[in-house]
């Protein structure tokens, strides 16, 4: 009896068995078809591929402007040849081109030092048009008012689509408003500073997972050394939704709404729009989508 009970299981046995070993090959095979978590970019083709297109772009890059138009103070303009020298020795460095973690840190130090001067140059520019906005004339004995927006109609941006020159009574079309200097000069300090983010969120999303926490490290460091600053934020953010590694992705989401974070906004001058004119630098632009390749 016992023997035909034994000899009764040994189907059911053998068949558990099948079972159990097809399941555990399966989840072998799966385990070893899945890339290793963070390291989506591990082979390094895609950093690499991003980095040969950014040496053409820095290699077109103009240098800096000095800043003459817009800051008269010595200091100011020290801000201005620091970042144009920050740029001259990034460009080097691509060229070369220098090891990744070099690159990095001196794309974050352009970055860091375009924003400060950036922002001298905006205040001076505010400053600027809040001067001529007071000393510009009321309405004429005619009681004809002033065209609104005459004082920001000096300024416009260089390479902008503009309308067709309206004509004149004498039937000739009216000449377009010369570009004002000191916008052109902060154009260029906002191109290259936009430009040096972008090149730090190449290594920050797309290379290997060593590179992208190489490349943290050096935003986390910039973060303590200017507290507030929404472009490093949303380059922040942007990496988040594309990170895939948990411990990485936590930090960049832990730090990005800190610097997003703005303490306050300046008064207008009483009578004056805080509105600025059509591609002013201060005027933030809209969100890129978020490469999640």
């Amino acid at each position: 009896m016992l023997a035909g009970c034994v000899l009764a299981g040994s189907p059911g046995c053998s068949k558990k068995k099948q079972e159990d070993g097809k399941a555990e090959a399966e989840k072998a095979k799966a385990e070893a078809d899945k890339k290793p978590l963070g390291d989506r970019y591990k082979d390094g083709q895609r950093l690499a591929s991003a980095l040969k297109d950014w040496g053409k772009r820095w290699s077109d890059t103009n240098d800096l402007p000095a800043c003459d138009p817009l800051l008269k103070n010595a200091a100011d303009q020290e801000l201005c040849k620091t970042a144009g020298a920050a740029l001259t020795t990034l460009k080097a460095a691509v060229a070369k081109p220098e090891p990744e973690a070099t690159q990095i840190h001196l794309a974050a130090e352009l970055a860091f030092a375009t924003e400060a001067a950036s922002e001298k140059l905006r205040e001076a520019s505010m400053e600027k048009l809040q001067a001529e906005h007071k000393a510009a004339p009321g309405p004429s004995a005619s009681g004809a008012a002033r065209p609104a927006g005459s004082v920001f109609a000096k300024i416009r941006p260089s390479g902008s689509s503009a309308k067709p020159s309206p004509l004149g009574s004498n039937g000739r079309p009216l000449e377009a408003a010369p570009v004002d200097p000191g916008m052109q000069v902060m154009q260029a300090y906002s191109r290259v500073n936009r430009a040096s983010l972008r090149y730090l969120s190449q290594f920050l999303q797309f290379g290997p997972l060593p590179t992208r926490n190489a490349a943290f490290t050096e935003l986390e460091g910039l973060s303590k050394r200017k507290e507030t600053w929404p472009a490093l934020g949303r380059t922040l953010r942007e990496a988040a939704m594309a990170e895939n590694d948990p411990d990485l992705q936590g930090k960049l989401k832990a730090l990005a709404p800190k610097m997003s974070r703005r303490s306050g906004v300046r008064p207008a001058a009483p009578g004056l729009t805080p509105t600025m004119p059509p591609g002013h630098p201060a005027t933030e632009p809209a969100e890129p989508a978020v490469n999640k390749e």
